[in-house]
């Protein structure tokens, strides 16, 4: 700060953020101040940005995220240390689809109707579009990111990485294909996983029905679905239930079908659910599908992709599931074989991208097989390899790990990294990173490659090397891999932390961060969910309108680690507004002070002859010492607070108060005394 003490222009009265903040960035940039130097001698500091999705524009959960990864890497360049911030953003597979789609909607078109040529090239211009705003928006809150290493999960050499590792997995016979039960969105026609279910309350019917038993009798089943009876293949009841004891090992007989029905005792059967007597239904229900395994049972599946039945020669096939719901009920009323109806209020998975209801259904899909990755995640934990912050997200990752069961990889989708699976017309199947121009077993050039695309977070799950040039052997990813910290919110430990540890662990042998900080998650001001892509998003570009940069940087780090959920306050980022301008009205009174400062800092003086000159030293040491504390600790609310008390309470209010006619009269101690403390505020 010495070498801008010389004054040229007296400062504005009033504090206008957007004339004093613009500019900045661009000699930042201008300097190339963030652009990290594999073969510096400096101790390396590496952070990967989590991408955002390419879905719209950033909201203040993005904000708070930038917000405090930045204060972290300015921190560490502060520190003497050769910071990597590496910028990026996703191609988020489904849920851009659903944007563009809807976009379709509104013209009157659909993808079908366009094309899989034009909607890529539809997707393009979005991508660029988007991506263009996205970056603009991370320039305007100051993230002092390396733009010459920006990267996109979709880029050449992106894509090149996404396809090594499924080839690598393929190789050692971790990727299979397989007819499972999975989460199906009937709209986006295509599996999800359990971590992209959103559950909410409905308020719905449980239907009481007569299931006939051969040799005389009846049993009663309850259910809020009696569409997907047409697909039972048994009865199940609990082992235990003395109720039902003496039917386990008859057969039972399915209304409206006629199929007989094996009655099997199971475990998982909830004797005080209903009747205590379930229906299973392997093909379109989780539990039952374990159920039929465990008893053989056939697996039908009901259902069409779209949702509508699938049962040929019964009167409901091709009907929506609702209405199919209607008939069946209004069939079984006729045939005296419906007992009662119950109101009955329980939880319905939708899909979290276009909040259609899920339907689990039987699908062949790509599986990638866990255990291996799996324990070696386990191991690393036990090692101490990962620290959370705060520490109670350990557990929610290893209860996750510990549970872990194969991923459906595969999504049918058109948009996203297609899997590198090649068919050629002698029914030969090539796997390959670079398209075949050939099949390598009969040289036939009819090859068809397989529909399928990955899942997005397959791609995501290599970012903290691929980011770095994996697979080749480059100087950022020797330079700069492992890196330090990864910062996001606890919706994505499973879908995304968990998933770079173990890919981490496989292709480098090592963890691909030593620090997870899970930040609070960003609400709305009614506490609803803040999303870009469903419009409940607060644009920052109109927060830092009003207030400045440094005033939203501030909230973002006085809330990231303060709760688990926060919902956003406007008048908290005006107050960090005032301490702006606080701050700077500081700085005028101490620069237009008369005389020249001397250059020496208080550390290279005698002891201050003034009491108050000490004594702000001494509170300017705890500052710095409680702000740096924080910030090692990722408890960032004690940074941002300990540099607000100390700046407006013992700087501000006390300090300069107490030496304002000493700086009128160009008294160099205290002028110098009060440039140190602004330096280090600054």
């Amino acid at each position: 700060m010495n070498e801008a003490r010389p004054m040229t222009s007296e400062m504005p009265k009033a504090f206008d953020p957007l004339a004093v903040e613009a500019g900045w960035y661009a000699r930042w940039e201008a300097d190339a101040l963030f652009v990290a130097d594999p073969n510096s001698d400096k101790p390396k500091f590496t952070m990967c940005f989590p991408p955002p999705n390419i879905t719209g524009e950033l909201h203040m959960g993005h904000a708070l995220q930038t917000a405090i990864y930045d204060l972290i890497a300015r921190f560490r360049r502060m520190n003497g240390q050769e910071v990597l911030f590496l910028p990026g953003y996703d191609h988020a597979a489904i849920a851009t689809q659903n944007v563009i789609e809807k976009q379709l909607a509104r013209e009157g078109t659909t993808k079908e109707e366009l094309g899989r040529e034009r909607f890529a090239a539809r997707v393009e211009a979005w991508y660029e579009q988007v991506g263009a705003t996205i970056i603009n928006q991370l320039r305007l809150l100051g993230a002092s990111m390396d733009w010459s290493r920006l990267r996109f999960t979709m880029d050449s050499r992106y894509v090149r990485s996404v396809m090594t590792a499924f080839v690598a997995f393929y190789d050692r016979g971790w990727i299979y294909r397989a007819p499972r039960i999975v989460n199906w969105c009937p709209h986006d026609r295509s599996a999800i996983s359990d971590l992209e279910i959103e559950w909410e309350e409905h308020q719905d019917t449980l239907y009481f029905i007569r299931y006939p038993v051969e040799g005389g009798g009846e049993v009663v089943i309850a259910t809020v679905r009696p569409e997907t009876m047409l697909a039972d293949t048994g009865v199940a009841v609990n082992p235990d239930d003395d109720r039902y004891r003496h039917l386990v090992g008859k057969t039972a007989v399915l209304p409206l079908v006629g199929r007989k029905l094996p009655i099997v005792a199971d475990d998982a059967v909830e004797k005080d659910f209903g009747t205590g007597a379930l229906k299973v239904t392997p093909g379109h229900d989780p539990m039952d599908y374990e159920i039929g395994q465990r008893h053989g049972l056939e697996i039908i599946n009901g259902m069409h992709e779209d949702g509508s039945m699938q049962v040929p020669g019964l009167p409901y096939d091709g009907l929506p599931a609702l209405e199919a719901r209607k008939r069946v009920v209004d069939d079984l009323k006729a045939q005296e074989l419906l007992v009662k109806e119950e109101p009955y209020s329980h939880e319905v998975g939708h899909c979290d991208r276009c909040h259609t209801v899920i339907e689990p259904l039987i699908s062949e899909q790509w599986w990638l097989q866990m255990d291996e990755m799996r324990d070696q995640a386990l191991a690393a934990s036990d090692a101490g390899k990962v620290r959370w912050h705060p520490e109670r997200y350990e557990r929610t990752y290893l209860d996750w790990l510990r549970g872990l069961r194969d991923w459906n990889i595969g999504r049918q989708l058109w948009l996203g990294h297609r899997v590198p699976v090649y068919h050629c017309d002698n029914g030969h199947v090539v796997v390959s990173v670079d398209p075949p121009g050939e099949c390598p077993e009969c040289g036939s050039k009819n090859l068809t490659q397989d529909p399928d695309v990955l899942d997005t977070w397959f791609s995501s799950a290599l970012w903290p090397f691929a980011t770095l040039g994996w697979p080749d052997e480059t100087e950022d990813l020797e330079a700069f891999y492992p890196t330090d910290v990864n910062c996001t919110a606890r919706e994505i430990i499973n879908l995304w932390v968990s998933r770079m540890i173990m890919t981490g662990l496989e292709f480098m042998g090592e963890v691909p961060f030593a620090d997870v900080v899970i930040h609070c998650q960003v609400q709305a001001a009614d506490g609803s969910r803040m999303s870009k892509s469903l419009g409940t998003g607060v644009d920052p570009r109109d927060l830092i309108t009003k207030y400045g940069t440094d005033a939203l940087r501030a909230w973002a780090a006085s809330v990231a680690m303060s709760s688990q959920d926060v919902r956003f306050d406007e008048t908290r980022v005006e107050g960090y507004r005032r301490f702006c301008n606080k701050l700077w009205n500081a700085t005028r009174l101490v620069l237009s002070s008369p005389g020249t400062p001397p250059a020496e800092s208080p550390g290279t003086l005698e002891a201050r002859e003034h009491l108050e000159d000490r004594w702000i030293l001494s509170r300017l040491s705890v500052a710095r010492r409680d702000v740096t504390a924080g910030i090692e600790g990722f408890t960032f609310q004690d940074s941002i607070n300990a540099a607000y008390g100390f700046a407006w309470n013992e700087f501000c209010d006390w300090y300069l108060e107490s030496i304002k006619e000493r700086l009128r009269a160009g008294d160099a101690a205290a002028q110098d005394v009060a440039y140190f403390c602004l330096d280090n505020l600054l």
